[in-house]
């Protein structure tokens, strides 16, 4: 059976990426197999990845909401919205909870030539680095060569503007995105040391495995999120489901405007989500 990627090519089923898709949830192997028998019957050749995924992603639904959440992640950073900047707070947090004192600059830091916008600034033992947070809103969407570049370019130019007094001293260039990079990004990227994190890079601890390790979540996994909740968690920092599950109703409801008996609901969604184990099935 054929599957057609979200750029057009047509690939295998691959019976076992799909299931360590669906045990990244911590659903456990006997709800992953469930899933699969519940699923492939539906399946038809040709179907795309956006149908086979929300296949999987209704039957994870049916057997606990938590489930279906943690493997909306790819989607529910989509849902940050087209700007982007909720992404750079997202991955903001994202550092912070991995021990870097981290800052998303509200203002240009200028460099030896210009100034430069900064997405995130992060540091931890005595190491301060630039960060230009990658936000793609399309799935087929890559960070390119010509991206990875001027990350490079910009860097530089800060480094140099630190030299004569202009700005603060970096001493590395990352790029954090929730798409993936080209070949040709990732060559010139390695090459110059800029530490890239993307969806499928690097191989052995991507995007998504920092966010599963220590349950990053962000509050967007919850489906019936609405736009102005999201909105009203961001203005006060708060993006991670594990920050807003740690708070009380009624000083969250103060801070946020939104009723106290639906910030309990999405308090009690948000615990029920970075809880290690989930619904009364797990093997």
């Amino acid at each position: 059976m054929m599957i057609i990627k979200s750029g057009g090519e047509q690939v295998p089923y691959d019976r076992e990426k799909v299931k360590r898709s669906i045990l990244r949830t911590k659903a456990g192997e006997a709800i992953a197999e469930e899933v699969l028998a519940k699923v492939e019957p539906q399946m038809f050749d040709g179907i795309t990845t956006k149908e086979l995924y929300a296949l999987v992603h209704n039957a994870l639904k049916n057997k606990d909401i938590c489930f279906s959440c943690r493997y909306d992640l790819r989607a529910a950073i989509l849902r940050f919205g087209p700007a982007g900047f909720n992404f750079e707070k997202y991955v903001a947090a994202i550092l912070k909870a991995y021990g870097w004192k981290t800052t998303v600059p509200e203002e240009d830091l200028q460099g030896s030539c210009v100034a430069h916008e900064v997405d995130v600034v992060a540091e931890k033992d005595s190491r301060r680095i630039f960060i230009e947070a990658k936000f793609r809103n399309k799935y087929n969407d890559v960070v390119n060569l010509k991206d990875t570049m001027a990350t490079w370019s910009r860097f530089l130019d800060l480094v140099d503007g630190s030299a004569v007094g202009k700005c603060p001293h970096f001493d590395e260039a990352w790029i954090v995105t929730n798409a993936r990079f080209s070949n040709r990004a990732k060559q010139f990227g390695v090459c110059k040391g800029i530490h890239m994190i993307g969806w499928n890079f690097p191989s052995d601890y991507p995007f998504n495995q920092m966010v599963d390790h220590l349950a990053l979540y962000p509050l967007t996994v919850i489906d019936e999120l609405k736009p102005s909740e999201l909105e009203a968690f961001a203005e006060h920092g708060l993006l991670l489901c594990k920050e807003v599950a740690e708070l009380e109703a009624d000083d969250l409801s103060g801070r946020t405007g939104i009723s106290e008996s639906r910030v309990e609901q999405i308090i009690e969604i948000c615990a029920s989500i970075i809880t290690e184990e989930s619904g009364s099935e797990q093997s």
